[in-house]
């Protein structure tokens, strides 16, 4: 069984478009480090609400991760304990879009996603029409997502 851990931005990008429902439509049950956790709570939002509400509903899990060790100062503890989280678990699935945190990943050979590829999925799912405007609605709240690379994807 795939364990999907996810990293605060992606998180964050979702819930902020009202669409933290595609990661439970596709994957079930998402797991979160509890640094992601405490993250995604900073702000009394709107987002913030929806995750906790998704983790009141059971399929958003926060879990605990390993001690997070050697990795390069530039990463957050989200990003650390999301890393750690999928080191522990070899059929780990992370959605992480920042570029350090997926450089490490690839060093690591952690499988990862980003969340155009998320969102590229619940099109081909037919879970969602079209993909573009939700990164832009993502871009328009602060979380900037290439639209070349869906435009590079659905090719």
């Amino acid at each position: 069984m795939v364990v999907i851990i996810s990293d605060t931005g992606p998180l964050l990008a979702f819930a902020g478009v009202n669409q933290l429902t595609i990661l439970q439509q596709l994957f079930t049950t998402v797991w979160i480090p509890q640094a992601v956790w405490r993250e995604s709570q900073t702000h009394n939002d709107a987002a913030a609400e929806q995750i906790s509400h998704a983790r009141q509903q059971g399929w958003l899990q926060v879990m605990t991760a390993p001690p997070p060790q050697d990795f390069p100062a530039s990463l957050g503890d989200g990003e650390q304990e999301a890393l750690q989280l999928a080191a522990a678990h070899p059929n780990a699935l992370l959605i992480m879009d920042d570029r350090l945190a997926r450089r490490e990943a690839l060093r690591r050979n952690l499988a990862f996603a980003g969340t155009v590829r998320v969102l590229w999925i619940a099109q081909q799912r037919q879970l969602i029409s079209d993909a573009a405007p939700l990164l832009d609605a993502m871009a328009a709240n602060g979380y900037y997502l290439s639209r070349q690379l869906l435009q590079q994807i659905n090719e």
